[in-house]
């Protein structure tokens, strides 16, 4: 990512975390992860939280796979079940640390005063309009797309799953990909993580995790860089398996 640039203030931000929807179908699982955020907090790590659709975006395709939905009326409903997945995280039902926003410089100030800034991106979304319309784009594209924006090193995208799996047959532990560049994984096509957000990973240079959020410890492990079980997708491969810059 790119060092800090004369009169540009930096974001700060150790790590973007794209907290996913998936995970609120089970609220122990759901604040046990929040819970250990918060201690990542305290011991001085910078996070900016991309939630995902979660519930509510479910709702939206289940709407459209019956009737179709014109595209316009999909993007901007589910970037809308964004905001609201980090409004539902946010609450004090969760955490008394993570704290909702929809502004980038908001967010950089709440990291600084010791606090977990949930991004609302439908804000962002609606006014820069960086992606198509299409239900190829997830909340896991706007989290690479937000992680190259703010200069953050890496990304972590929690999940319900271990990983990313071969053939995506996360029944069978063996099938876990362990570690692949991120242009091997846009090959794979639509995965755990979506194929836009390898393939943006991969030209954008952004290095990251794809874990499961229902073992939160495996996040702290990983930011102080233990061997965790999940998928790491580094950012630059060479054919002889070199690991990335990143």
């Amino acid at each position: 990512m790119n060092a800090f640039i004369k009169g540009f203030s930096p974001y700060g931000f150790s790590v973007v975390v794209k907290f996913g929807g998936s995970l609120m179908a089970d609220l122990r699982a759901c604040k046990a992860a929040v819970t250990e955020l918060e201690g990542l907090a305290d011991r001085g790590y910078r996070m900016l939280i991309v939630p995902g659709g979660g519930i509510l975006d479910k709702a939206i395709e289940t709407v459209d796979e019956k009737h179709p939905l014109a595209p316009f009326t999909a993007h901007h409903a589910c970037a809308l079940a964004q905001d609201q997945t980090g409004y539902l995280l946010s609450d004090r039902a969760f955490s008394s640390k993570l704290v909702a926003s929809a502004m980038l410089g908001e967010c950089r100030s709440l990291a600084k005063d010791g606090k977990i800034p949930v991004l609302l991106p439908s804000r962002i979304l609606f006014a820069m309009d960086p992606v198509e319309w299409s239900w190829d784009i997830t909340s896991d594209a706007v989290a690479a797309w937000i992680t190259w924006i703010t200069s953050t090193p890496r990304l972590a995208i929690l999940t319900d799953v271990d990983g990313v799996y071969r053939n995506a047959a996360t029944h069978d532990p063996e099938s876990l990909i362990e570690e692949l560049g991120a242009h091997e994984l846009a090959e794979l096509g639509h995965t755990s993580i979506d194929v836009c957000a390898a393939h943006f990973m991969a030209v954008r240079g952004v290095s990251g995790v794809v874990i499961n959020g229902a073992h939160p410890r495996r996040l702290t492990d990983w930011l102080e860089g233990k061997r965790v079980r999940a998928t790491h997708i580094l950012s630059v491969t060479t054919a002889n398996g070199l690991k990335s810059k990143a």
